[in-house]
């Protein structure tokens, strides 16, 4: 047979093998991990990003930092969506994610060095995270919903990392009312599929502990006209799918106009039209119109005299507020109106919030949901606030809904480590050394907490594994407030179990993925090939 090479690619493809290929996608995910590794932590640093239109934004958020990020390596690419994950699963924890899983390849990366072959290694790593869970579900403490102790502390530590740390205790305080008053009155379903049933909204001007909590429902939508009233009181509310306008095709009869006495007979036709709607509001003393479709000027004028207040070109998620908080039935045709169709609200109020106009309904007969009234000097301010109590409700959910939690500060990841080390003596072959680089991962967390906090990295990662000798000294953590090594479940530094749980599996599953590609195949013309 002849020697002669066999050419399949098209020419100008270029291909990358084995080490190349792997130290490529591993180098790439440990440079997003660069970008964002100094932000974690009370102590961690802010990112001051750029646009292309010159806009900037300086924020020590990881999800928001890898969402700006503009990248082409796809192995980034697929961190980046890992740490995307986790956020949606969860609310937080996107830093976290990323530096574990560029720590496991990192890792791996040492070992393929030393010509471990990537299948051991894989085979170690799924060993590790299986491994890894099920320690998680030994040591974790079960708590109550009502446990207010532990909820109060699980949303500090969530935003001692925040820019709005200086008034951690009180927007704890105003989230965990939020959340629970959202979970009274939505009984089905996971309560983290329903914190949407928040909404945050953002009022420049005064400080942030001006900030309130508003047991109502706020729409951004001004009144349709300037002569309606600005509030009212004991409203009766109908919610409409029409279009409360004249158009083409509206009159049964033909006009023609052909003098300007048929003008003034279009316009009375036309005026009976409106007439008509309006006598079905009237006759069912209604004084709030809430409308998905369009209301024409007129016909909004025509409402304002009769001190019908109306607002229109409602989205889906609007106008489902407003049925949830009422009790309306969304009508399509006028002639369904009846009083059984309308909602009720104790008052209606429009006002006009930063640059934005909004309507509030409160006073509801069964309001789903609530607002937050985010007050702030600097826009800035306000979104980086707005940011961090998302972040923070969505923890407090989480952790309502699975009841539990483990200790902050490095605790939970220092006490996996521990044993996952101890397991890999039990497993022999190179399998051993996988999970071994796996318990290093682990502790890659502290380590960053640490060194952004400017603390002697080695001396306190030492004293954090000695504390680590008994049962009891599982939630021994760091304090990098206040550099205290300590009892971190007793000092309230907690988070949600299951962020370490989602962590550990996506990432591990994303660093076997990276490790089994041996091969890269860029198309001419590519960006990868460029």
């Amino acid at each position: 047979m002849s020697n002669v090479p066999i050419i399949v690619l098209r020419e100008g493809t270029e291909t990358k093998r084995d080490r190349e290929a792997r130290t490529q996608n591993i180098r790439a995910m440990m440079a997003i991990t660069e970008a964002v590794k100094s932000t974690m932590g009370p102590k961690g640093m802010d990112k001051m990003l750029v646009d292309s239109l010159g806009d900037v934004t300086i924020t020590n958020d990881g999800a928001e930092i890898l969402d700006q990020l503009d990248i082409e390596n796809v192995a980034a690419i697929m961190m980046v969506n890992l740490a995307k994950s986790v956020d949606k699963e969860v609310g937080d924890g996107t830093t976290s994610a990323v530096i574990f899983c560029a720590k496991l390849l990192e890792n791996a990366l040492e070992l393929i060095e030393q010509d471990i072959h990537p299948k051991p290694i894989t085979q170690g790593y799924k060993l590790a995270a299986d491994k890894s869970v099920e320690i998680l579900n030994e040591i974790k403490e079960t708590i109550s919903p009502d446990d207010e102790k532990v909820l109060l502390g699980a949303a500090v530590t969530s935003m001692n990392s925040k820019d709005i740390a200086a008034v951690k205790e009180y927007f704890a305080k105003l989230a965990l009312k939020a959340v629970r008053s959202v979970a009274e009155r939505n009984a089905e379903g996971p309560l983290f599929d329903q914190i949407d049933n928040i909404k945050i909204i953002k009022a420049p001007g005064k400080s942030l502990k001006d900030s309130e909590l508003i047991d109502g429902v706020y729409i951004d939508k001004d009144k349709v006209s300037s002569n309606m009233p600005d509030s009212l009181t004991d409203v009766k509310i109908a919610v409409i799918r029409k279009k409360l306008e004249i158009h083409k095709g509206e009159y049964d009869s033909q006009i023609q106009i052909k003098n300007p006495e048929d003008i003034q007979k279009f316009l009375d036709q036309e005026k009976k039209t409106l007439q008509g709607y309006l006598e079905y509001f009237k006759a069912l003393d209604v004084n709030m119109v809430v409308n998905s479709q369009s209301i024409s000027d007129k016909f909004g004028a025509m409402l304002g005299r009769e001190g019908i207040a109306a607002i229109k070109s409602l989205g889906d998620k609007d106008v489902e507020a407003v049925l949830n908080a009422t009790g309306a039935t969304m009508i399509d045709d006028l002639k369904d109106l009846t009083a059984e169709s309308l909602g009720y609200a104790k008052k209606v109020k429009f006002e006009k919030i930063g640059d934005s106009d909004y309507t509030l309904f409160s006073g509801c007969e069964n309001p789903r949901s609530v607002a937050i009234l985010l007050k702030g000097g600097l826009e800035k301010i306000l979104n980086t606030a707005e940011i961090a109590l998302h972040d923070v409700i969505s923890i407090l959910a989480k952790i309502i809904d699975t009841k539990t939690v483990i200790a902050g500060g490095g605790a939970g990841w220092l006490e996996i480590a521990k044993h996952l080390r101890a397991y890999a003596n039990e497993i022999g072959g190179k399998e051993q050394l996988a999970v071994q680089a796996f318990a290093t991962a682990l502790e890659e967390i502290p380590r960053t907490l640490i060194r952004n906090a400017g603390l002697d990295e080695i001396e306190r990662m030492t004293e954090l594994r000695a504390a680590h000798k008994a049962p009891e000294d599982k939630w021994v953590g760091i304090d990098t407030i206040t550099d205290t090594i300590q009892n971190n479940y007793e000092h309230g530094i907690v988070e949600p179990s299951v962020l370490i749980k989602h962590i550990v599996e996506s990432g591990s599953e994303l660093a076997r993925l990276i490790l089994r590609v041996d091969r890269i195949i860029n198309a001419k013309g590519s960006k990868e090939s460029d």
